[in-house]
């Protein structure tokens, strides 16, 4: 959907007075000769929203002039030390303060709908060091910023600061030579920076209040922990929203695995954390977003595994035929799949839920004492090994495949319940709850292949009533069939001895 380019950027900031001198940078790791030295002056007019939402998620966005990527410029989150920018030409006929729709759109979930106004001036005097290969290839630039803000204030006038700052930012070169950097730095007396943007140091007063994720600590109650992990998968839900929106790979899976754990926790210890109303409203929220995307998440699986199949099925004729009949009714379930989940992220139901989910956690931060014992976290843990004890029994005891499907489902989605609710409290007892969870990923890969086999046969019965098909392709699908009937009586089989495994490890979580 995206007509941004986007980047990775891997930066390093440090602090350094006026006066410091950056050491020089020749004779590092893969180097060639002298830094190539240039100036440019930048001026950058950076938005947000009223709240600072975007800063307190760690995102920037402004529009810059000046230097070789005048324009629009997003900066997300993407791990240590790295962000995903994404970037938009100036466009002569969008108006230069106006955010883009495309970045508006994107940004809906960490926004909430909130407008996106300017809420600092930066202005940057910078020189430049590019660092060298032989071959001309820029491995990483070294730059020293004196930079000036200006930030609105409550009143007549505005706010200047001004300070110099140090960035490395790695191009072609690799960790090693990002490293080397730091040493020679690090040696001359200038120091990694607790800004982790130019933005966040200019509004450092304005945003003094922002939330930082809690620490597990050795003995905390269970309602800490609880907290921590709801706030860490609803910023994880935020997150792949973004990536759904940029129709990154996996992240439609990401998002709903989030929602699921969220309404995993809820499902057990949530009516301990608040009162059982609400609690109620959120699962339901919950499972409709979770719903609302499965379409889309159930094409891109099924197509990848059906493909696969097909080519591991050498006895099946006229292959190419059946791959082309795929292509054809996925790439159609795709095209309807896509818009309908964008739109259910775009719906102010979808707003309402991440407003319910921030007002439950802020309630819950501020209640206190409420939560669940650690004898009553045993409890819950027992219950739900009993309840998909109960489900594994009776799906090994079906006599119809049909019966097997929907009981071998309904204890996959218990066997989820539980792997979450030792999750989310795995401080309690670490060791035991890592061990739990090796075995119940064995235990949840049968349930999930199993699962996938009766969804496939769904598909593959669909295509084969659908009109306007060849002979060729029937009898490939109708092979294809056989083959996942025949797959999910081999894993129906393992499904009972994985879940002795997995509970006989999992008792040790709660004893």
């Amino acid at each position: 959907m995206s007509t941004a380019t986007s980047v990775s950027e891997v930066e390093r900031k440090y602090e350094a007075s006026s006066d410091q001198q950056l050491p020089a940078l020749s004779g590092l790791p893969g180097v060639d000769g002298e830094p190539r030295r240039d100036t440019v002056q930048l001026s950058a007019l950076y938005y947000d929203t009223g709240e600072l939402l975007l800063l307190r998620a760690g995102i920037t966005l402004r529009r810059r002039e000046g230097g070789d990527d005048a324009g629009w410029h997003l900066k997300i989150p993407a791990g240590a030390d790295e962000r995903t920018e994404l970037q938009l030409a100036p466009d002569a006929e969008h108006p230069e303060t106006e955010v883009p729709r495309e970045f508006t759109e994107l940004l809906t979930a960490v926004t909430r709908g909130a407008a996106l106004n300017p809420v600092a001036l930066i202005s940057t005097d910078r020189e430049r060091q590019r660092l060298v290969d032989a071959a001309g290839t820029t491995l990483a630039e070294v730059v020293s910023d004196v930079v000036i803000a200006a930030v609105p204030e409550t009143g007549t006038g505005s706010d200047e600061r001004v300070w110099r700052e140090i960035e490395v930012e790695l191009a072609a070169g690799d960790r090693n030579l990002f490293d080397a950097i730091d040493s020679r730095l690090t040696d001359a007396g200038i120091t990694r920076s607790d800004a982790p943007s130019k933005l966040r140091r200019a509004l450092g007063d304005a945003v003094t209040g922002t939330p930082r994720p809690a620490r597990r600590k050795k003995g905390s109650a269970p309602r800490t922990l609880l907290l921590e992990y709801l706030a860490a998968q609803k910023d994880s839900l935020v997150a792949a929203d973004l990536g759904v929106r940029r129709d990154l790979e996996e992240s439609v899976h990401d998002l709903r695995v989030s929602a699921r754990r969220i309404r995993s926790v809820l499902q057990v210890y949530g009516p301990s954390l608040r009162d059982q109303e609400t609690v109620d409203e959120l699962i339901v929220e919950l499972r409709w977003v979770g719903q609302a995307l499965s379409s889309a998440r159930d094409t891109e699986v099924q197509w990848s595994r059906l493909v696969d199949r097909l080519g591991g099925a050498e006895e099946i004729p006229d292959r190419e035929v059946v791959r082309a009949r795929l292509d054809e009714y996925f790439s159609g379930l795709a095209a309807t799949a896509r818009p309908a989940a964008l739109a259910a992220l775009n719906s102010q139901r979808y707003l309402d839920l991440l407003a319910g989910l921030d007002t439950f956690l802020a309630a819950v931060e501020a209640s206190g004492g409420s939560g669940p014992s650690k004898k009553s976290v045993a409890k819950s843990l027992r219950a739900l090994s009993k309840s998909v004890h109960r489900r594994v029994r009776k799906a090994a005891a079906a006599t119809t495949r049909a019966e097997r499907d929907e009981l071998t489902h309904r204890a996959r989605k218990r066997a989820k319940r539980m792997r979450y609710a030792i999750e989310s409290t795995r401080s309690l007892a670490p060791k035991a709850s890592d061990r739990a969870q090796t075995r119940f990923k064995g235990f949840q890969d049968v349930l999930g292949e199993y699962q996938d086999a009766v969804v496939a046969r769904d598909h593959i019965l669909a295509m084969v009533a659908e009109d306007q098909h060849s002979a060729e392709s029937s009898l490939g699908l109708g092979m294809l069939l056989q083959r996942e009937l025949d797959r999910g009586d081999a894993l129906a089989v393992e499904v009972k001895p994985e879940w002795k495994s997995a509970k006989k490890v999992a008792r040790k979580v709660w004893k």
